[in-house]
Parts: structure tokens; sequence; C-alpha cells
């Protein structure tokens, strides 16, 4: 081998590497907005009834501006993943512990925000709320999503509590290229998870029970 063709070889080299960096670093810069939802819920056959007041949730975690963190092909964080503009985590999940509430059977009326005046002209069994304890994505070589909400019935009178559990849902998936796309699924199927594992809990006799005292 030519010391010529040998400086050409090396030189490529640099320039192919310099070009991967690039490529593997420089999609990590910045917030990628994201479409958070989720996949239709399963069908609950035991169904109960009642009427359930949902107050606004309340977002928990350290970081409220974002939902995930995106790195580089050495693991260094150089960005975020965020809710698209405007959108509001809190008042998003708040709209889908709803859903599985109604999923479950009940009539479901949300409270508007925190400080909203309770609707007089229905009697609410229970009041639901809940704290936003984790919402994040991340990755390396793979990608996951943990969901962690803790959610209450509370007394409509007193505002004592009366039930509470913790929701999770997780899943990791193989990252491939980093695409938008790929978080937006990994999200959906953790977030799917915690809104089944709801609805389930919400239809269950103890959960029932405790609003039908």
């Amino acid at each position: 081998m030519s010391k010529r063709y040998s400086e050409q070889v090396t030189t490529v080299s640099i320039v192919l590497l310099v070009l991967l960096a690039l490529f593997i670093g420089g999609c990590a810069f910045g917030t990628t907005r994201v479409n958070v939802t989720h996949e239709p819920l399963d069908r609950i056959e035991n169904k109960k009834e009642g009427n359930i007041l949902v107050k606004q949730f309340v977002d928990k975690r350290t970081d409220t501006q974002h939902i995930g963190n995106k790195r580089n092909g050495f693991g260094m964080v150089l960005g975020h993943i965020g809710a698209e503009e405007g959108v509001k985590l809190e008042v998003l999940l708040t709209n889908y512990f709803a859903e599985a509430l109604k999923e479950a059977g009940y009539n479901a009326v949300i409270q508007e925000t925190q400080s909203a005046s309770v609707p007089s002209q229905v009697k609410f069994d229970v009041i639901v709320d809940g704290e936003i304890v984790e919402f994040w994505l991340d990755l390396y070589m793979a990608v996951w999503h943990k969901v962690g909400v803790k959610v209450k019935a509370l007394d409509p009178i007193n505002q004592n509590a009366l039930w509470e559990k913790d929701i999770r849902g997780d899943e990791k998936n193989v990252l491939w290229v980093g695409a938008t796309s790929e978080y937006e699924k990994v999200i959906r199927q953790a977030l799917t998870k915690a809104l089944n594992q709801a609805a389930k809990e919400f239809s269950s006799d103890e959960f029932y029970k405790v609003i039908k005292k």
C-alpha cells in the first residue's frame, strides 16, 4: 500500500467519523416535540356506575418542562423530549384518566381548574385526583418510557382520602434512528399500560365499595 493511498484512506475515514458523529449527536440537540397519546383501552366488561368528579392532576416531577432526554451515541444528554406546544401534561393525563373512569362505567366530570367551583347540579360519590410522579423517556441503544401516577379517591364533603393506588406503566423498545415516531410509540405503549391498569382498578369491587359507602 502506497503512502499516498494510505493517506487518502485515513482522510476518508476521518471524514466518515466526523459525519457519523454529527449524525449521532446532531439530532439530539434542542427539544423534540411529540404527540402524547394512547392506544384504545381494553374493554371493561364488569361496568360500575356512579358520579365522579375528577380534579385536575398535579405534576410533581422535578422537571415539569420536559418528558424525556435525548442522548448522542456516547450517552451524553444533548437535548430533551417535550409535549407539543401549548399542551400541559397534567391536563392531558387528567383527561386520559377520566377516560379510564368512563371505560369502567362511571360518569366522570372534569373540574376545569383546581380552583373552579364544583358543579352543583350533580351529586358526586367521590372526587378523584392524581399526582404525576413519573413520566419520563430516556434512551441509550434502546428507548424506554416510564409512567407513575398516584391516584386518590376523596370524600366529597371532608376531602378525606378513601382509596389510593400507584398506577404504573413502562415500555422499552429497540432504538433504530432516534426518530420522533420511535419516541411517540414507546410513550403511547407505556401510557396505555398505565391507563388499562387504572381502568381495572376503577372497575374493581374494592374501589366500588369505597365510593358507595
